[in-house]
């Protein structure tokens, strides 16, 4: 698996999550400030609400641009070889009678991006998953938090 196709595609979900975080920030400042939120009453709070929604989504977008910013600034460490699992390696792992892939990121957790045929849950380093793999070889087992056993196969 070509890591840097999937921190491209992590950074492409990455940047959608954007467009969209800006699309509503501003449709909620463009409510907020609409003749149709102008307040009728004291106690009618439509346009105030607005706001406070417009400046929201803008905070999310703030975190989204970061979050890309990471990436794209430590793209050379994440995609260099990895043989433990640490943030930027790719592990394959037997668990629940089947394989799953997962990719340690500083950012991203929970996206799940499809690469060559394979899905690849996106997971951080404070992930109870990365927990309980951190620092381990291909070859070697682990215990989740519920019991579930788990073998790791490879890691890249």
């Amino acid at each position: 698996m070509d890591k840097n196709d999937l921190l491209e595609a992590l950074i492409g979900t990455l940047k959608e999550e954007l467009r969209k975080s800006v699309d509503a920030s501003k449709d909620a400042a463009g409510y907020a400030t609409d003749d149709q939120a102008r307040a009728e009453s004291k106690w009618d709070t439509q346009g105030i609400e607005a706001s406070y929604l417009a400046a929201g989504q803008a905070g999310q977008a703030r975190q989204w641009a970061e979050a890309i910013s990471l990436l794209e600034q430590t793209r050379e460490d994440l995609t260099a070889p990895r043989n433990e699992v640490t943030s930027g390696a790719v592990v394959k792992c037997a668990l629940a009678g089947g394989d799953e892939f997962f990719f340690i990121s500083p950012v991203g957790g929970g996206e799940v991006l499809q690469i060559d045929g394979d899905e690849i849950t996106v997971v951080t380093m404070r992930s109870p998953i990365t927990l309980r793999i951190l620092g381990k070889r291909a070859g070697e087992s682990f215990v989740l938090g519920n019991g579930a056993s788990g073998t790791i196969l490879s890691v890249e």
